[in-house]
């Protein structure tokens, strides 16, 4: 692996040309390819097929009971819910949170449905935190079966709006304390071949929210994340016993400050469904998953438009230009 640190200390050198294939070399380049899509092709209609009607028949839960949960962000708002959720299918709850009091109360909540919980102050947006949370959970819960991050910061903030501390705290708390998280837990779960990560994009990741250029670009993030660790994860064989799920909520009612910024068109989802549309993912092994459904489908769906008509929805069916009234901000 290339050493970071020795950028612009080592002197440059330049890859070898790329050789040229002979006739005979590029004819069996292309047949290979067409083979390849051929057998694609052949593999994967049924494939595409079966998956279809398996999201038209009911598809049963997997069992959670007995297993340990730890939710990021956990102590308020979606965090909590699902939280509440997973604990009435008896899952036990780790909750780690910098807001110790209403951290402590959604345990209390937990295991009032008679569960294991535990609240952990913890920021994870620190790689050392984070390691330190591991140890701690593992010598007094037990192993992480799922893993929620939830964690994260939604300033109404533009990139020309803020200051870099502002920034730096979005893009830690956002995206790298998902990171962090990823390399704390997921080899544990590869050794033991059981494992379940949860993350919490935004419907910013499909498609960008104006006013809030840090936020998107951090959700974004998050999404593309998920995809890559996946894909890296399903490349070294362990695709069957590692699952990935990425939530995609619409505009949650979670923050009052927040909402009372907002002028939406259409009405923002509670915490309470989200969770549940969330936890529900988890238990059916389902990849990407919007707040409402329907959402994932249709904002995809409009990308296969021109970029103009793209525009006009967002200025026509949202009215994006006047969501965000205001600036967010975060009271000391």
């Amino acid at each position: 692996m290339q050493n970071v640190f020795d950028s612009g200390k080592v002197p440059y050198e330049a890859a070898a040309p790329i050789p040229k294939r002979s006739l005979d070399e590029t004819v069996l380049f292309y047949f290979l390819v067409v083979k390849d899509i051929l057998i694609v092709l052949i593999v994967g209609v049924p494939l595409l097929f079966l998956k279809l009607l398996k999201n038209l028949l009911p598809s049963s839960e997997k069992n959670v009971a007995g297993q340990l949960a730890l939710v990021t962000g956990g102590a308020n708002g979606i965090g909590r819910q699902m939280a509440l959720h997973l604990a009435r299918k008896k899952c036990n709850i780790a909750i780690a949170d910098v807001d110790s009091e209403n951290g402590e109360n959604t345990v209390k909540e937990c295991t009032s449905l008679g569960v294991k919980a535990k609240f952990f102050k913890a920021d994870v947006a620190d790689a050392e935190t984070v390691q330190g949370l591991r140890k701690q959970i593992e010598n007094e819960m037990g192993y992480v079966d799922i893993l929620i991050n939830n964690a994260g910061l939604m300033p109404l903030l533009s990139l020309r709006e803020g200051t870099v501390p502002e920034i730096e705290k979005i893009i830690h708390t956002n995206f790298h304390s998902n990171i962090w998280t990823l390399r704390a837990f997921l080899n544990g779960m590869i050794e033991r071949k059981k494992g379940h990560i949860v993350c919490m994009a935004s419907a910013s990741s499909i498609h960008p929210m104006p006013r809030a250029t840090i936020y998107s670009s951090t959700k974004w993030a998050v999404a593309g994340l998920m995809s890559a660790i996946e894909e890296e994860v399903r490349g070294e064989g362990h695709g069957n016993y590692i699952k990935f799920t990425t939530i995609y909520p619409y505009f949650v009612a979670t923050r009052k400050d927040l909402i009372d910024s907002l002028n939406l068109r259409f009405p923002a989802v509670t915490a309470e469904e989200t969770a549940k549309v969330a936890v529900d993912a988890i238990l059916r092994n389902q990849k990407d998953v919007s707040v409402p459904r329907y959402l994932y489908f249709l904002s995809k769906f409009s990308r296969n438009f021109t970029a103009e008509v793209q525009m006009l929805i967002r200025d026509r069916m949202f009215r994006e230009r006047h969501v965000l009234i205001r600036r967010y901000q975060e009271l000391e």
